[in-house]
Order: C-alpha cells, then structure tokens, then sequence
C-alpha cells in the first residue's frame, strides 16, 4: 500500500495543474492532504519513514497480529511519549483508520434482515422492522444499550477507487491498454479480442469512443472465515476485476477490489439479489451519468463511465 501511495505521490507532483484548462476534480483534490503526509517525516530528521508509511506497516502488523484496538491505542501512545517531540505519530486507532480512508480503504456497514428479505438502506434506513417478512432489525429491540443488528452487510464503494485508477500516470496508462494493443492475429488473449467485446462496442458506439470507460467484471464464492471450528459456516466476498488492465495485471490478485462481503451463516442464495443492491446501484450510475475524473497520463479531464461485463 505505501509503495502505491508513493508511486501517486510522484505521479501529483510531477502534473503541470495549468495545462489541464478546468477545475480539480474532487479525488486529486482529497489526495492533497494525503500527499502531505507522504512527504512529511515521522519526527525531524528521519529518513527511513514518512508518517503515512510508518501508519500504514504498523496497521499492517495489527490486522496480521489481531491486536485489539484498545492495546493498539495504548502502543501508539506509548511510541508518541517515547519518541521526540514534534513526531507525526496520530494519537488513537480511531485517527488511523480516518487517515487511512483518504486512500479509499473505508467501507459502509448496511442492515439486513435476519431472513435476507432487504436492505435496511436508502428509503429502509429508518426502519425498526423488515418491510418484508416484519422481523426485528434488532438482536435485542429493547435493550437500553447500544442495538446489535441480526445482519450486518459490508460495501466497499467502488467509484472511489475506479478513479484512484487515474491518480497515477502508470496505472492511468495501463487502463487504455485494450485500446492500443488489439491483437491482429486473430488470436484470443484478453478479452478484448473476444466476441462480446466487439459486439457491446458496435451497440453502444458512445461507451467505446472514450477508452478510459470502464470494464469491469464481478465474481463471488463462499468461503469459512472460521476454518474447521464452524463447517457450516458461508462467508460470500464480491470481487470485481477491472478488464481495462492487460492480461497480466487484470487477473493479478493486486487489481482485485472487494466490494461486498455478505455476511453468512448460510449463503445468500437465491437472495443474492438483495445484497448486490448497492454494487448494481453504484454500477447504473457509473453508466447512465458517470462521474468527473482526472487522468493523470494526460493532465485532462474526463467523465467516466462503466459497464459491467
């Protein structure tokens, strides 16, 4: 993660703002502050760490460690008092994990129902019971204390992250690659080359005039976070993958982005459907009005849009 905040750090810095002719848009403008922090030392006089990179290997550590997140406010306090003053170390885990939104690593908890009936989400949020089946939102309804819902669905917003795709001239090229490098052998080695492709390029002429645009591709499966404790157990991750990229990069683990991790103990079955109400949500939006960007490879702006493969 460091190394890709670095490579964008460069990337910003290096843009001429006074050719792009028009505004910022609002992702380069919320890297700002970020990139501040990139450049900016962990105490006076370090060189082996900027207080971005040391936040990000030491979350690293705590996630990999299963820390909890009071021994990890105790450690970074213990580090701030034991370091020199005027160290850039952030004083609880709850600061941490703002800063580290910037990036695009923060995601929106959403309310299920206990039977996957629906979404307590858009015109549900309020709601104390399911519009469908009438179940409690609620574990307990009538505890005094802070409510536990029965489901918790989590949604990791992808625009944020498309656009991220922009914020550096390395992957900003790599994202017109099916573009530039169609194969002319009649050889099959991304998609591109394929049948489908060239068949939703001539039905929507207006999508594939601006390469920048947008494939990506969805795929979901159960897995037991629990491993042998709890057999029964079905966790479903949606991941998508970006069709953009060339072969090598696209199917890489790297370029896969969680977008939903549906909660289990069962899988959601025939009600997949409900839960894949944000992601198809945000992808009809991304299709009919986009969303302003900025390509870093070209200093320009551009609306992007996608359309799900």
């Amino acid at each position: 993660m460091a190394g890709v905040i670095e490579d964008i750090m460069e990337e910003e810095t290096n843009l001429d703002e006074g050719n792009s002719g028009t505004e910022s848009s609002g992702v380069c403008d919320n890297f700002e502050d970020l990139l501040k922090e990139v450049q900016s030392e962990l105490y006076p006089g370090c060189t082996n760490f900027s207080s971005l990179d040391f936040l990000a290997k030491l979350m690293h550590i705590k996630v990999k460690n299963k820390w909890t997140n009071s021994s990890f406010d105790e450690l970074l306090e213990l580090l701030r008092s034991s370091n020199q003053e005027g160290n850039k170390i952030l004083a609880s885990h709850y600061l941490a994990k703002k800063t580290l939104k910037k990036i695009g690593l923060g995601y929106e908890s959403i309310h299920v129902c206990k039977n996957d009936c629906a979404l307590f989400w858009k015109e549900h949020h309020s709601l104390q019971n399911c519009p469908v089946c009438n179940e409690s939102r609620w574990v307990d309804s009538n505890t005094k204390g802070k409510k536990v819902a029965h489901k918790v669905l989590r949604y990791f917003p992808l625009t944020p992250r498309l656009r991220r795709l922009y914020c550096s001239r390395h992957t900003a090229k790599d994202m017109i690659w099916h573009s530039i490098r169609r194969s002319e052998e009649s050889t099959m080695r991304h998609l591109v080359d394929g049948s489908s492709w060239k068949e939703f390029d001539i039905k929507f002429p207006y999508f594939s005039r601006e390469p920048r645009n947008v494939r990506p591709g969805v795929a979901a499966d159960g897995f037991n976070p629990f491993g042998n404790i709890s057999s029964a157990h079905s966790t479903w991750p949606v991941v998508l993958t970006t069709y953009n990229l060339p072969p090598w990069l696209c199917m890489k683990e790297s370029s896969f982005m969680l977008s939903l991790l549906i909660p289990g103990p069962k899988s959601p079955g025939k009600d997949m459907d409900v839960f894949l109400r944000p992601l198809v949500d945000e992808l009809k939006s991304l299709w009919h009005l986009g969303v302003r960007t900025k390509d870093a490879a070209t200093n320009t702006f551009f609306t992007m849009k996608a359309a799900l493969l």
